[in-house]
């Protein structure tokens, strides 16, 4: 039963990632056009790579620079899936986020965080590249235990176009 709710969990994991690659190569070229003349705002589609639950993966922003999510590869070739929340606008550089996915392939994490983006010094628009700092609690399964240990986590990232 276990192992089936979590084969069904990393299946719309897989399916949602999918479908969204299509919405993002659309609106990519129309959200390039509103980001010219902006101030610390980030390209839409990013390569995302650092010590954080998700070491290596793809980040969409939307056409104010936000983070809307991130997917990626996690410790020991598990599957991970952030989810960023939209705050007002004064605080646009301050990012709370959900996240779940697996470690090991098949042990299921879920925790949520906050992120905070700081601008690469060589490029203070933000257009090449950005490194973001923050951290959360995360919950990591024994898997047939059932039990969830809760475990804090300091993030460094730096994303890159």
């Amino acid at each position: 039963m276990k192992k089936t709710l979590i084969l069904a969990a990393v299946v719309l994991v897989a399916a949602s990632a999918t479908t969204v690659k299509a919405e993002e190569n659309a609106t990519v070229n129309a959200t390039a056009v509103k980001r010219e003349n902006s101030g610390f705002v980030l390209p839409g589609n990013q390569w995302r790579i650092g010590l954080d639950t998700i070491f290596a993966g793809r980040i969409q922003r939307d056409e104010n620079g936000a983070p809307q999510y991130l997917y990626g590869v996690t410790a020991g070739l598990g599957f991970g899936f952030r989810y960023y929340f939209t705050i007002k606008d004064e605080l646009q550089a301050v990012h709370p986020y959900a996240e779940g996915g697996t470690t090991t392939v098949i042990y299921p994490y879920f925790g949520g965080g906050i992120e905070y983006d700081l601008p690469n010094g060589d490029d203070p628009a933000g257009n090449d590249g950005v490194f973001s700092i923050g951290g959360g609690v995360y919950f990591f399964s024994k898997l047939f235990g059932a039990e969830f240990m809760p475990f804090p986590f300091i993030t460094v990232s730096y994303s890159f176009k």
